[in-house]
């Protein structure tokens, strides 16, 4: 009698290979709802940084800006501006990590929420309660892993990234559209 072991070899890939959880988890209309609730109008006002503008958040967030163009709305309930909603993309390890920030008209973060999480690992940023870290936050705050934003193992870089665009965010709130 011989054993055929030929069945463990799926088994045995499965086990050892990464486990992708890469996902889309809601679409930009669905992230406005959720951070700006009351709101019944988004006034698209995209930003076009200029070189002097990139330099100065840059050196203020001390984070090297990807791009000069930045997705932003305005939030707006009843003709009144009550914040502002971004969408912006930050590197986890490897991939693109999509995300959402609402900015209350005082500076504050309103909110934070994952479009799109392409890592095999570390989407535990897109817990609530790794997010709700960031509320009330504003750029007078260090927003610096370890210090008032708790790191994730196992999403190290992913935590880090997002703490990072999320800072820049808030800092081109304050030098651009205040």
């Amino acid at each position: 009698m011989s054993l055929d072991i030929r069945w463990l070899v799926p088994v045995a890939i499965y086990a050892v290979a990464p486990q992708c959880i890469a996902a889309k988890y809601m679409n930009v209309d669905q992230a406005r709802a959720l951070i700006f609730p009351f709101a019944d109008e988004y006034v698209v006002k995209p930003v076009q940084l200029t070189p002097a503008q990139m330099q100065e958040i840059d050196k203020l967030s001390g984070v090297a800006g990807r791009t000069a163009q930045q997705q932003v709305w305005q939030a707006m309930s009843k003709g009144k501006m009550v914040g502002w909603f971004f969408v912006d993309q930050v590197i986890g390890k490897h991939e693109l990590i999509t995300y959402a920030l609402g900015v209350n008209a005082d500076g504050s973060i309103r909110q934070v929420q994952i479009i799109e999480y392409l890592e095999a690992y570390g989407s535990q940023v897109r817990y609530p309660n790794w997010r709700d870290q960031f509320v009330g936050k504003t750029v007078k705050n260090p927003l610096q892993i370890d210090s008032d934003i708790d790191n994730i193992t196992g999403a190290t870089l992913s935590a880090r990234h997002l703490t990072d665009g999320i800072r820049r965010l808030l800092f081109l709130h304050q030098s651009v559209l205040r």
